[in-house]
């Protein structure tokens, strides 16, 4: 399986890149889409998929959720007995993708690969097209820590000497933090309520940007996640100075988390796949058991680890609990951010 899964992981890439290139088709054509049928009746029964399947994730490639998604959707297909694509639709903050999904049929053919950021946050704080009830979760593929770090040459050796700059020096030192209210953007905004801290907090399109500006010198500071980063870091191109976190995270070992450096801050984050909340049960049960199935294996857990990605695994209950803490979480913290 070992192969086959390198080879299909191989395949999945080179699509999803093509794919995350060419996503700029219309509402209308994204609503007339053919879709495949499911066997079995409305909401029991073997269910057998005759169409590839689409797991749309709302980011550019590169990022922490494509970078876990490419995995799972490449270990998946010969379970499924289809090919499950990544695509991605990082237009209108996310919204593009999440829309996408919302008006596609509830057939279990699309389903939505992301974090809580533009599928929660900003159905908080903007006019969505949808309710949060509208999604459910089918699993978790992994848990995320959002992780602060800079070039190696940077003049912040820790992050107490990062913290006393930006108090001495309000707005000047610029954070890349992937999309507005992003799993990388809220830990520092808790930062900054919890130490008076203030930076220049620039927005990207998502943890790939985040790290090529700080590569680049235009930011000073990034914020995103392990896996997106954990390349430049072993390259020695990157320090990382904390993550927000209860626990130290497993591919940084030597950075402390915040809450050692006795700042309260952390905010670990799920991604997880959804599909729509009137897909029928029996479609939902097949493929939560096919994705938490192959994210179990150990040759695809290994094959996750070597990109630094540790796989969750979890099902529909305990993905759907998480997701519904959240939304209790981020509705408290978003009011008064």
């Amino acid at each position: 399986m070992k192969k086959l899964l390198s080879i299909l992981l191989a395949m999945a890439m080179m699509f999803a890149m093509v794919a995350c290139g060419n996503n700029t088709s219309t509402t209308n054509n994204q609503q007339n889409d053919t879709q495949g049928e499911t066997s079995g009746d409305e909401t029991s029964g073997e269910v057998t998929f005759d169409k590839a399947i689409k797991l749309v994730v709302p980011y550019d490639a590169g990022g922490g959720v494509y970078n876990v998604a490419i995995i799972v959707a490449a270990a998946a297909q010969e379970k499924l007995g289809t090919s499950v694509d990544v695509v991605c639709m990082a237009g209108n903050g996310g919204q593009e993708g999440i829309e996408y999904v919302y008006n596609q049929p509830s057939d279990g053919y699309t389903l939505l690969a992301t974090d809580y950021g533009p599928l929660i946050s900003t159905a908080i704080e903007e006019e969505v097209i949808y309710e949060l009830t509208d999604f459910v979760a089918l699993a978790e593929m992994s848990e995320n820590i959002p992780t602060f770090f800079v070039k190696s040459d940077s003049p912040y050796e820790t992050m107490d000497d990062l913290i006393e700059a930006a108090k001495a020096n309000p707005g000047k030192i610029s954070v890349g933090h992937g999309k507005y209210h992003s799993v990388p953007h809220l830990p520092l905004i808790l930062l900054e309520q919890e130490t008076g801290a203030d930076f220049n907090e620039v927005p990207t399109s998502g943890g790939s940007e985040a790290l090529a500006f700080t590569l680049g010198g235009s930011v000073d500071v990034g914020a995103s996640v392990p896996s997106t980063i954990s390349g430049s870091v072993e390259a020695g191109d990157l320090r990382v100075l904390a993550v927000a976190s209860d626990e130290r995270a497993p591919e940084f070992p030597d950075a402390p988390t915040l809450k050692e450096l006795g700042y309260d801050v952390s905010m670990a984050a799920w991604y997880s796949i959804f599909c729509k909340s009137d897909v029928p049960e029996n479609v939902r049960t097949a493929l939560e058991e096919a994705f938490v199935e192959v994210m179990s294996d150990p040759e695809v857990q290994e094959t996750a680890a070597a990109s630094d990605i540790t796989l969750t695994a979890k099902g529909a209950a305990d993905a759907q609990a998480a997701y519904e803490e959240s939304i209790t979480n981020l509705e408290a913290l978003l009011a008064t951010a």
